[in-house]
């Protein structure tokens, strides 16, 4: 009889836990003194990062269920701002990239958070600003232009800060900055002039037009130092103590030597004049004669104001004047030359940057014609950055624009992108990719299921 009790009084208690949590209090089992978790949406559970993609004039909406229920409190956070509070959260979302945190405290203060990344696309004939990095690179208390599209209407252009995001409350008020703009005829552009004293950053911007409506275009960084890609190093074509009296052999740098200097690179003569009859200079061909289409620089004197170095641009008519010839050549008389150099870029270099493209197997869609190519030498490495969205499946493939069905049409063969894949992408531009981009006239990225936000190359 005493065994039958227990068992009944067993029973008892765990029918008693069963039935105290009821539909409207759910986890009520959890105590004040529990590390908070995510129990709902699954999709933000772990340390995967939530993306989620929408036009602008959609809105975002997420409920979370955490635990304990009765003891947390759930702020929603963006740009080091409380965007809501509470375990239901709506906006509707200027166009633009974001990163929305999901904070969860208890009342003992611990926290856990997950994190949603939201790309927030413009409607076709909205404002927009070209997002490629030196656009996007504004000093205070100077006119400086911004490219874009459909900016003939820009009265004003809208500031907000960017707080770098901690995990704990921030700010309410955004410290937004108005300052007036004027567009271009062709609405391509923008003139604007940021106060001297702007604080330097990263900001939000977003344009007004003349009807008062706003318009979300991403984020810009203030900056009182020049925009730089890459560091600038010299590379020296040519060094030694030569004296120049005509002979197209002393001084000789040959299309080899040139095969990795981009088209619109300066070149630089480092000279001494000694004392002489006269002082010329003239930078031509092995094969010069008597006509200027012999020369990359006609002949002219030197004189005590000629710039030293001497600088050329390295332009589309000297390349294709190097690749006929096959050499640059430094005549004249009464000059020393003691080095020929330029200066390139080291680092990463963007070879394009504009709105992201959605890729959906489209060989125009994002498209680097050989002229945009001619820069990239043999060996450097190219990087794709890129971002998926939710679709049936994700695929990327480098190519050329006749592509078809043979490993031989492709830079990169088609292969699948998943949350492994290292973003950026990179691969090597061989001497097979340099061929093809010539052959071919470009270079593709094709696919489906992902954007594409910016391609660059490091030497």
């Amino acid at each position: 009889m005493k065994k039958i009790y227990k068992l009944f009084l067993f029973a008892s208690v765990v029918m008693s836990s069963l039935t105290g949590c009821s539909d409207d209090e759910p986890f009520i089992t959890a105590g004040p003194n529990d590390t908070p978790r995510f129990l709902a949406p699954s999709s933000i559970e772990g340390n995967v990062q939530t993306s989620e993609s929408m036009k602008r004039d959609e809105t975002f909406t997420m409920d979370v269920v955490v635990t304990p229920a009765n003891y947390t409190t759930i702020e929603w956070l963006s740009d080091g701002q409380v965007l809501g509070t509470g375990t239901s959260f709506t906006k509707q979302f200027e166009a633009g990239d974001y990163e929305l945190t999901i904070l969860a405290t208890t009342q003992a203060g611990k926290q856990a958070f997950r994190k949603v990344k939201l790309s927030v696309s413009a409607l076709d004939g909205d404002p927009q600003i070209k997002s490629k990095a030196k656009n996007r690179w504004l000093n205070p208390g100077m006119p400086f232009t911004i490219e874009g599209s459909n900016l003939a209407g820009a009265r004003k252009l809208v500031f907000t800060p960017v707080v770098e995001e901690a995990i704990s409350r921030a700010a309410s008020a955004d410290g937004s900055i108005e300052v007036d703009c004027e567009p271009a005829v062709d609405g391509n552009s923008i003139t604007v002039t940021l106060p001297a004293d702007m604080e330097k950053g990263t900001y939000r911007i977003s344009v007004v037009n003349e009807q008062a409506e706003r318009f979300g275009c991403g984020l810009v960084t203030v900056s009182d130092e020049e925009y730089q890609e890459g560091d600038l190093q010299e590379v020296v074509l040519w060094e030694g103590n030569q004296a120049i009296e005509w002979n197209a052999d002393l001084c000789k740098i040959t299309a080899e030597q040139m095969a990795s200097i981009p088209v619109g690179t300066e070149i630089k003569v480092y000279y001494t004049t000694p004392e002489a009859e006269y002082h010329a200079m003239r930078i031509t061909s092995p094969q010069w004669g008597e006509t200027p289409e012999d020369d990359y620089v006609t002949q002219f004197d030197l004189t005590a104001e000629t710039p030293n170095p001497f600088i050329f641009v390295y332009d589309e008519r000297c390349k294709a004047l190097l690749e006929e010839r096959g050499a640059i050549c430094l005549v004249g008389f009464g000059y020393t030359v003691q080095k020929v150099a330029c200066d390139v870029q080291v680092g990463e270099n963007t070879l394009w940057e504009d709105s992201p493209v959605t890729i959906e197997w489209n060989a125009d869609l994002c498209k680097l014609t050989t002229e945009q190519m001619s820069a990239v030498p043999v060996g450097a490495t190219i990087k794709v950055y890129f971002e998926l969205f939710d679709a049936e499946y994700h695929a990327m493939r480098i190519t050329s624009p006749q592509w078809g069905e043979t490993p031989e049409d492709d830079f990169v063969t088609q292969f699948d992108l998943t949350a492994e894949t290292p973003n950026p992408y990179e691969f090597t531009f061989d001497q097979h990719c340099k061929s093809l981009v010539d052959e071919r006239g470009a270079m593709c990225i094709v696919g489906f299921g992902y954007k594409v936000n910016k391609i660059t190359y490091v030497k």
